[in-house]
């Protein structure tokens, strides 16, 4: 009997200390499930990075330092610059529903993990950002008018040789594929820094004489299968007459070094164009290189002055020449009985160009010299920076149709709140208005610093127009 009342005190306790495990379980259970909802809340908060690593790198600051390391969006880095900078002033077309489809599988993961604004105009940035922000600013900021610097001669420097001004000037540009070269101390191309020289040349000794442009070079390529091609595409860009600004610039800028270098046959061309003109007829060459496509340019150069009674003149400067060309081109001038000059940098190009092919001082006094920029010429400077402009101003505009597009798309989805897709359009309002306002700004200080620069080439060209005016005078007494 004993046995069993001690039996039933042992399970009676059993009993209690389970029933007081049970209660302790629950207990201690209770702030694990508080736990477990707060890691659930971190977790959310967290997931962007899990979805993508970068997203907290993206920056919704639209200053000029952010906008610069702007890149494309992962599904628009292969918007070509035509489509994105196409004009919206008609509107912009629907986006296309693959775009949208592939976005709104891209996105969900990101609205799913977090519905904060912020978070999703990243997101916005991310897939659908525009390629060119940072292009486009960077061209804005750094852009320069870069007007003709004009050809004033300095009096004490002038040998003052007593050249006396053509009748026809005929320049030969080199347009061969060397002329893509850097040019050596400056980072432009030769052909850049040559047709900045030619084209000022031509706009003093155009007061005097008719002009013609003649390229070389600019035909075919540098490969044998486009060497027939170059070497007979020899073509009279601006053909011979009285220099007009414009259509000299374009006809310059139509010039694209491509090919080989066809000198005799340019030199023979010139020939062909000036055989029935009277009067002193004289040719400037700008060339890098030697003859390539065999041709024989010395044997040129001396048909060309023959039986002339030497009013016919071949004048060369050889650009960064090496001395094999130097050689040949000092001998074609020899030949032509003209100079050859050496210029190694684009400074020495263009003095040489100014003291040595100009006429003498006294009668650039005598000619009516108008060197500082015209109408036309700043009119297209601000052009070119209303181009980058405009270009800027449709990329902001587009990429603003894409995110609220986008916006409408998961709004319609029912990922978004009102609340929060009224949220997310007034950062999309605010993020507009800056990109725009800073368009804006730099577009104004780029037109005032075109009419500035224009300004201040007048002063400089009215200061030795004055100069000129009195050494005619002293010359006259």
């Amino acid at each position: 009997m004993k046995k069993y009342m001690m039996l039933l005190l042992v399970v009676i306790t059993m009993g209690c200390s389970n029933e007081e495990a049970k209660q302790s379980e629950i207990v201690e259970d209770e702030p694990k499930e508080e736990q477990v909802n707060v890691n659930k809340d971190e977790q959310k908060s967290e997931s962007n990075d899990e979805v993508y690593p970068g997203l907290s790198e993206i920056s919704i600051a639209s200053d000029p330092e952010v906008i610069k390391q702007l890149s494309a969006g992962v599904l628009t880095d292969d918007l070509s610059y035509e489509e994105e900078t196409e004009g919206v002033l008609w509107g912009i077309d629907d986006l296309d529903q693959a775009f949208l489809d592939e976005y709104k599988e891209a996105i969900q993961s990101t609205v799913t993990a977090s519905d904060n604004p912020e978070t999703l105009l990243k997101a916005l940035i991310y897939y659908a950002g525009s390629p060119y922000h940072s292009q486009l600013l960077a061209d804005l900021e750094g852009y320069q008018p870069n007007y003709q610097e004009p050809l004033l001669p300095r009096p004490e420097k002038s040998k003052d040789k007593g050249n006396e001004a053509s009748d026809y000037a005929y320049i030969l540009l080199d347009a061969s594929s060397s002329m893509l070269l850097e040019s050596d101390g400056d980072s432009r191309q030769r052909m850049a820094i040559a047709k900045e020289a030619v084209e000022s040349f031509a706009k003093t000794i155009g007061e005097s004489s008719k002009v013609s442009l003649v390229a070389f070079g600019h035909k075919g390529d540098q490969s044998e299968a486009g060497k027939e091609k170059s070497c007979s595409g020899i073509e009279e860009v601006y053909p011979l007459g009285k220099y007009e600004g414009e259509k000299f610039h374009q006809a310059v800028s139509s010039i694209e070094a491509k090919g080989w270098t066809p000198l005799a046959a340019g030199i023979e061309k010139v020939m062909e164009l000036s055989k029935e003109q009277e009067g002193n007829v004289t040719v400037y060459i700008v060339s890098d290189g030697v003859e390539t496509c065999d041709g024989e340019p010395v044997k040129a150069a001396k048909s060309f002055v023959e039986n002339s009674n030497g009013v016919r003149t071949v004048n060369i400067i050889g650009f960064q020449v090496d001395r094999e060309a130097e050689e040949q081109l000092t001998a074609v001038a020899d030949a032509g009985n003209g100079e050859y000059y050496a210029a190694d940098n684009s400074e020495e190009l263009k003095s040489t160009i100014e003291y040595e092919w100009l006429p003498s001082l006294i009668e650039l006094a005598w000619a009516p010299v108008n060197l500082a920029p015209v109408g036309w010429e700043i009119t297209r400077k601000l052009e070119e920076v209303n181009n980058i402009s405009n270009d800027w101003s449709a990329v902001i505009s587009r990429e603003d149709h894409r995110f609220r597009s986008i916006v409408s798309l998961l709004e319609n989805e029912e990922w978004l709140s009102e609340e929060k897709v009224n949220q997310l359009n007034e950062m999309l309002d605010e993020r507009k208005q800056m990109l725009e306002d800073l368009n804006e700004t730099l577009r104004d200080e780029k037109r005032t610093l075109v009419d500035n620069e224009a300004k201040k080439i007048r002063k400089e060209v009215d200061e030795w127009v004055e100069e000129m005016r009195q050494l005619k005078e002293q010359t006259s007494s």
